[in-house]
């Protein structure tokens, strides 16, 4: 009989044991997936979150037009006949390369009678020198002071024909070269409306036209606004460009924003931004029109509910929690992400945003915070 009561005596004790088990993993499990908050009934609680820092990239997007950086009509500086045409329609030319030649030989007789002239005026500057020292050096007993002055007249007077003479020869001298029509510099060209035998002059239509592919600029305009927003407030260096075709389809180079407008259009409000890529492939023509992709990052951000942002004339404002205060605190809005404001990261560690609307009254007091835990 003893020994049965002290098995009923023990299985008892088991199971009490049990249930003191059971029980505090019932309160462990609920302690660790409920709020935070304070326990302090006299107090008003308000529901926060943390300032958690993120990685956020915001795009906006504006229409632009891709714009040659060069692009030039070549029309001949000289007249003459087309003798030559050295480059076709739609081919790559390279700066300096020859295009089309005028025909050379009357600018090549000019160049020969232009030296020439140097050298006669070279030979006439010589005997004037010769002279004008040689009645220096006889003093006034010899030559009379009006023979020397006629001297040194002549002298002056066969320096400066050298001269005339000498820019009569350069001058002969570009014009030969421009018989040769070359690329300004490095492009594609386009149509060519000359043929051999053609006389052209510099009054003449343009006879071909050489437009620079890479690199190429695209232009867009922004706001007033955003131009404040995006390039004084923020460094440039943070702005990614990106291209999205008539096609639907990325284009696989990024821009670089060389500088914008230094004037806002009067009728629009807009500041152009000039931006400039990498293209050669060639896929971007002059004149098309494109999308912008213009991506701001930012790596110290957070996010916050619109709902509960003031915003003021002096400034926009968020309520906040610091040392169990509820504060105003002033914020910076960087822009729109899921329908929540993107905000710089100016808080305190000691700081919570306050999830909830808020009575003025409240402010300057002394609350207690209930934090919602994220589920595991």
């Amino acid at each position: 009989m003893k020994e049965q009561h002290k098995k009923i005596i023990s299985r008892v004790g088991a199971f009490a044991l049990l249930v003191i088990i059971l029980n505090a993993g019932y309160w462990t499990y609920h302690h660790r997936h409920s709020p935070i908050s304070v326990t302090n009934t006299d107090l008003p609680q308000i529901s926060v979150l943390l300032p958690e820092s993120q990685n956020i990239t915001l795009t906006d997007n504006y229409i632009g037009r891709v714009d040659a950086i060069n692009q030039a009509q070549i029309v001949p500086y000289i007249s003459g006949y087309i003798i030559k045409i050295s480059a076709t329609g739609g081919q790559f030319v390279k700066k300096g390369e020859v295009l089309a030649t005028i025909k050379q030989s009357e600018y090549v007789a000019a160049l020969a009678q232009a030296e020439a002239d140097v050298s006669s005026a070279m030979a006439d500057l010589y005997n004037a020198k010769i002279k004008y020292e040689r009645m220096q050096k006889a003093g006034n007993k010899a030559v009379s002071p009006t023979d020397l002055d006629n001297a040194e007249a002549g002298y002056l007077t066969a320096a400066a024909a050298l001269k005339k003479a000498e820019a009569g020869q350069e001058t002969a001298q570009t014009e030969l070269e421009y018989t040769n029509l070359t690329a300004p510099f490095d492009g594609v060209l386009g149509n060519i409306n000359m043929s051999v035998g053609e006389y052209v002059s510099p009054q003449s239509r343009n006879l071909m036209e050489v437009v620079q592919y890479d690199p190429i600029r695209v232009v867009f305009s922004i706001s007033d606004k955003e131009y404040l927003n995006h390039f004084q407030n923020e460094t440039v260096q943070n702005l990614v460009v990106r291209l999205k075709m008539a096609n639907g389809d990325i284009y696989e180079n990024t821009g670089v924003i060389q500088y914008t407008e230094n004037v806002v259009n009067n009728q629009t409000g807009s500041v152009a931004v000039y931006a400039e890529f990498a293209n050669p492939k060639r896929k971007l023509m002059p004149n098309a029109y494109v999308e912008i992709l213009l991506e701001r990052a930012y790596d110290d951000a957070v996010l916050y509910p619109k709902n509960y942002v003031d915003m003021r004339s002096d400034g926009n404002y968020i309520n906040v929690v610091q040392n169990g205060i509820l504060k105003t605190q002033k914020i910076h809005i960087y822009g729109t992400y899921n329908n929540q404001y993107v905000l710089r990261n100016d808080f305190a560690a000691d700081t919570y945003l306050v999830n909830e609307n808020i009575e003025p009254r409240m402010l300057n007091q002394k609350v207690a915070i209930h934090l919602p835990q994220a589920e595991k």
